[in-house]
């Protein structure tokens, strides 16, 4: 990462009020850019890259902050490059982190790269498609990742009362349809979130699990 890049992703970090090591995220950085032209984990790069996805992923930490606790263990479904499930991880070392892949080679990026960043204490690996995965968490979070309607079944079986979704949404997506599909099993509500040096406005969505009747 060169310099600009470096300042660009530092002023971010502090913009957010977040406390993740620039080192760490620095790391994550090169890494995606180094295995980006064969695993297409990511369609930017450079500036784009620090922006829409490094800092995207930190930015509503601070409201994600207000629902989980230390100790808590949470699944980033479709992992791929570590966004934003490392990104997170390094935000709260306490909170453990299943990062969900079942790509092999990406998989396998997400292990080489967690050991890099210093964040295998707080981060795993499953390889695993979401329909395979057992455990059950206290949060699920995901980005881009397949639309809710798909996955709501698997999401209600690996959650209990009271645990948590929080997906990333742009400001264009149906969010209405979203909470549609989830109003049976989930409470909702959503947050409106901006992201440093960049205009576009962002959603985090946010689903709290229903208790069993």
């Amino acid at each position: 990462m060169d310099t600009d890049l470096r300042e660009l992703l530092e002023s971010g970090i502090k913009e957010c009020g977040c406390s993740a090591s620039i080192e760490k995220l620095e790391k994550l950085y090169d890494e995606i850019t180094l295995f980006n032209p064969v695993y297409k984990l990511v369609a930017a790069e450079k500036e784009e890259l620090v922006k829409r996805h490094i800092l995207d992923c930190l930015a509503p930490s601070s409201i994600i902050r207000e629902f989980i606790k230390d100790g808590d263990k949470g699944a980033d479904l479709g992992s791929g490059s570590g966004l934003p499930g490392l990104v997170l991880a390094s935000e709260f070392p306490t909170v453990h982190f299943t990062l969900v892949e079942r790509m092999g080679r990406r998989a396998g990026f997400l292990r080489n790269t967690s050991a890099l960043c210093h964040l295998k204490e707080n981060t795993e690996v499953l390889e695993k498609d979401l329909s395979e995965v057992k455990e059950v968490f206290d949060f699920v979070v995901f980005r881009a990742f397949r639309p809710l309607e798909d996955i709501i079944t698997d999401l209600k079986r690996i959650t209990r009362g009271g645990s948590y979704v929080f997906i990333y949404k742009s400001s264009e997506e149906n969010i209405e349809k979203e909470k549609k599909v989830a109003e049976k099993d989930f409470e909702y509500t959503t947050f409106d979130y901006s992201v440093p040096s960049l205009k576009a406005k962002r959603t985090l969505l946010i689903l709290k699990r229903k208790a069993d009747e």
